[in-house]
């Protein structure tokens, strides 16, 4: 059979590894919102 002969090869997944490899990837999905991390600037609290 030809198809067994070709490089390319074809990895089926499950419903629950497609979902996280489209997110992962940004494929067919768009952020709905963003968190914004702050840290504490120490250079702030310096006393002179």
């Amino acid at each position: 059979m030809w198809a067994g002969q070709i490089d390319t090869k074809i990895v089926l997944v499950d419903g629950r590894t497609l979902a996280r490899l489209m997110i992962l990837h940004d494929v067919g999905c768009s952020p709905a919102q963003t968190y914004v991390v702050k840290k504490l600037d120490s250079d702030y609290f310096v006393e002179e």
